[in-house]
């Protein structure tokens, strides 16, 4: 048995089918089918993290659909006032879930690559192959971003999309564990416009911790593999200071917990009574 066989073999002892998802309409969830404990996802608890660029891209997609064929001169009109406010909110929403459609795209027909070169043992020829029809031309540049960085390094994938997790803390998915210059590097993918240094550097810190806390295997490089939607061209980035990262990400999940935990009130009103 060689390395990555060993490595798949631990793999399959010890994270394979611990967690699972068990996503809703309140967000991303992943169940513990050792522990029975219920964790919301690393990118959930995220999400509390402020980001002024985000707020001010809001603004500025809101701005552009009221330009849109004049929609800004309705507001002045009080019978369509209301729907242009609405719409102008619901703008920005409406470009997130289309840019996340396309990621979802990008990511399915990577994941479907890797499993058939990871069953095989060769690498498919073309990524494109593993597009659906009617897939996003923004989402095939993506895949073909995705068989560049393969094609220009020489990886060995060892397993993709591993659900892994602390039920202390939280869970999620890893995008690729792999071989990369006869290192064990975890490789996580993104195909957002730009790139968050602060959520990315923690989201990665989390996986490689939980993947690690698991195996006792011992992850030597994290990858973030920037991907484009307007060709096949890629930018990768390592993630520096991976402990700190760790211990900013279980702050962080300590304040979401706080946050979100409903069962005793964080003020009450201090009422004074008076006795007669």
């Amino acid at each position: 048995m060689n390395k990555v066989e060993k490595i798949q073999a631990i793999i399959k002892e010890k994270v394979t089918g611990i967690w699972e998802p068990r996503h809703d309409g309140s967000g991303h969830r992943y169940y513990n089918n050792k522990t029975g404990h219920l964790q919301r996802s690393v990118t959930t608890k995220l999400g509390i993290l402020h980001k002024p660029h985000l707020a001010k891209w809001q603004i500025k997609v809101a701005v552009e659909w009221l330009c849109v064929e004049d929609r800004w001169q309705r507001l002045m009109h009080e019978s369509w006032k209301e729907e242009m406010l609405s719409g102008a909110m619901l703008a920005p929403f409406d470009v997130r879930d289309d840019a996340g459609g396309v990621g979802t795209q990008a990511h399915n027909a990577a994941e479907s690559y890797i499993l058939d070169w990871i069953a095989s043992g060769n690498k498919p020829v073309d990524i494109k192959a593993y597009a659906k029809e009617g897939d996003d031309p923004r989402a095939v540049a993506s895949m073909r971003a995705v068989e560049a960085f393969f094609n220009k390094h020489y990886i060995q994938p060892i397993a993709s999309e591993l659900l892994v997790g602390d039920i202390r803390y939280s869970a999620g998915t890893l995008d690729l564990l792999a071989m990369m210059d006869d290192k064990l590097t975890l490789i996580d993918f993104k195909t957002s416009n730009g790139v968050d240094a602060i959520s990315y550097s923690a989201q990665v810190a989390a996986y490689k911790y939980f993947f690690e806390s698991m195996t006792g295997l011992k992850i030597k490089q994290v990858k973030i593999l920037h991907l484009s939607k307007d060709y096949d061209k890629f930018t990768v980035y390592d993630v520096k200071y991976l402990p700190q990262a760790w211990k900013a990400f279980k702050q962080i999940c300590g304040v979401y917990d706080w946050m979100s935990d409903n069962r005793k009130e964080k003020i009450i009103k201090d009422i004074k009574r008076l006795t007669i």
